[in-house]
Formats: structure tokens, sequence, C-alpha cells
């Protein structure tokens, strides 16, 4: 029995054609599985269509997702920093022009609050990491 085992790409494009002899749809069930890897596999007998398989996703370590999770909260912290600069720039702008200082002062506030959040987050997650590694 002619049989051909077709890798795919993601678009279903034939990236590559195999063509087996085998005894029975069973053999190139077999054999088509085996091939999957990293792109899907399509196992065909004759004209008719047998199966597709698609590749497993990757399992993802707890650990490197506590590693990009500790990422964002040291981007979020540097963008904080930045946040807090420039709004005490303003402040000192509007200092210069004599301009009610109120609201300026409240949303600094409100940054350095939310700054603090992040540092306690960021530790959080130091303290989960160094308890994972070991």
């Amino acid at each position: 029995m002619r049989c051909y085992i077709f890798t795919l790409d993601d678009c279903g494009r034939t990236l590559e054609a195999q063509e087996i002899d085998c005894n029975s749809a069973e053999e190139a069930l077999q054999l088509g599985s085996a091939a999957v890897a990293t792109d899907p596999i399509e196992v065909w007998c004759g004209p008719r269509r047998l199966a597709r398989f698609e590749p497993e996703p990757p399992q993802e370590r707890p650990l490197s997702r506590l590693h990009k999770r500790l990422v964002v909260a040291e981007r979020r912290l540097r963008e904080g920093d930045e946040h807090i600069s420039h709004q005490e720039r303003v402040i000192a702008q509007l200092k210069r022009e004599g301009r009610d200082l109120a609201l300026a002062f409240s949303i600094l506030d409100t940054l350095i609050e939310t700054q603090k959040a992040q540092w306690q987050e960021r530790d959080l997650l130091i303290a989960e990491v160094a308890k994972r590694s070991g």
C-alpha cells in the first residue's frame, strides 16, 4: 500500500513529502505519529487522508514563568521611576509659572504609592524564585 507523510507549515503548505510502502493503514499512522516533532504531519493512503498529527506545545517550566513575571516587574519599576521623574519636572514647571500644584502633587502621590506596590510585588517574586531555585 502506497502512503504519504506530509510535513506542513503553520499555513498548511507542504514542507516535505515522504512516500512510503506500508502493509496497512495502521502502520502508516504509526509512522506518521512518530514523525511529529515541531511541525504538523498529515498521513495519506492514496487519495485519502487518514490523520493529521499536531506537535504538542512545549511545556513551560514554572520557574521560567516566574522569571518572565520578574522581568515584567522590573520593567514596571523602571517605567514607574520615569513617570515619577516626569511628574516632578511638571511640578517644577508649574511652580515656576506660579500655578496651583494640588492636582500635580496628588498625581505624584499616586505614582509613588503605585511604585511602592510594584516594589513589593517584585520582592515577592524574587523570594519565590529563590525558594524554587533551591
